[in-house]
């Protein structure tokens, strides 16, 4: 079983406009909102998936009560703690090829919803093989949040932490040592301090000694899986000893929101499953793949995983 935790969720609400006026009013015919934040992203493709999970986190507020009612017409199981803090809206406006978004700060959380979460946690912890710890923290959480939280989960779960670059590396520096994180590259960056002018292009196309250079940071010792994305450039897996060069299949891009979410999906879903490392990762990537192939993770075609897996090609640095 999985257990998706987000601690900060959110309303994504989507525009798309053919024409934008910065300086006046703009109509919008079509306005896509959903339940968002990089947990509840995660469990709907758990959900495409058909994996036995739940998602717990905070929510609040009129917008905490569509959250659940959402999650409720799909069946998605949930646990939520309810807040004196409203839900963010997160407003992503896509005009033509380019596209701006606007995230709100949540209020305050008082702190007193922080240890009903550690309680529900301690009640819970033990029933689940996976654990994934996503997005950013709530306004007013504690700074050792994520530690406390792996600290209950950690003797029963396999722990994947996909957070900020900042929130990671504190706690790796804690000595808090997950299975697996999934830091996209500028997460990448603020995680191991590199402070070097350099794309994300041209980072994944640095030799193999460049790269095993950067990837022996003490930060990531005693981390099972170090899985860094940079979307069409592909990939850089760290497994045990070993650093791979993944590249995969080029194919018109109709968003990059989510595919990082549905990326860390796939890793929980099939270490729950048994798989075996690499081809979880591979799968996991996969995922990533067909959710930039469309607009709504809703519709993204999970039958498609090993046609897709099958053209993603790895080198072994």
């Amino acid at each position: 079983m999985i257990l998706s935790i987000t601690s900060n969720p959110a309303i994504d609400v989507i525009y798309e406009m053919d024409e934008l006026d910065t300086n006046g009013v703009n109509v919008v015919d079509d306005v896509y909102k959903t339940p968002g934040g990089k947990g509840i992203n995660v469990s709907k493709v758990l959900d495409l998936l058909r994996a036995d999970f739940m998602v717990t986190g905070f929510i609040g507020g009129s917008n905490g009560d569509y959250v659940i009612d959402k999650l409720d017409d799909v069946n998605i199981k949930h646990d939520f703690i309810f807040t004196n803090v409203d839900t963010r809206n997160c407003i992503r406006v896509i005009h033509g090829d380019k596209q701006f978004e606007i995230f709100e700060k949540t209020n305050k959380i008082d702190s007193r919803f922080e240890r009903t979460f550690m309680s529900l946690i301690q009640e819970i912890g033990k029933n689940y093989d996976i654990s994934v710890i996503s997005g950013s923290l709530m306004n007013g959480l504690s700074d050792n949040f994520v530690e406390e939280t792996m600290e209950i989960l950690q003797d029963n779960s396999k722990i994947i932490l996909d957070t900020s670059g900042q929130v990671t590396k504190k706690v790796l520096e804690n000595n808090y040592k997950p299975y697996a994180i999934k830091p996209n590259f500028h997460e990448f960056k603020e995680i191991i301090g590199l402070s070097e002018d350099i794309s994300s292009e041209d980072f994944i196309n640095k030799d193999s000694d460049y790269l095993k250079g950067i990837f022996s940071n003490k930060l990531l010792d005693d981390i099972e899986i170090v899985l860094v994305t940079n979307g069409k450039y592909g990939a850089i897996l760290k497994y045990k000893d070993n650093l791979y060069k993944i590249t995969v299949p080029q194919y018109k891009i109709q968003r990059t929101v989510g595919s990082g979410d549905a990326t860390v999906a796939g890793i929980a879903k099939f270490l729950d499953d048994g798989e075996s490392v690499m081809e979880t990762v591979l799968k996991a990537i996969s995922l990533g793949v067909l959710n930039a192939r469309v607009y709504e993770v809703e519709k993204l075609d999970v039958s498609k995983i090993n046609e897709v897996a099958e053209q993603i090609d790895v080198e072994l640095l």
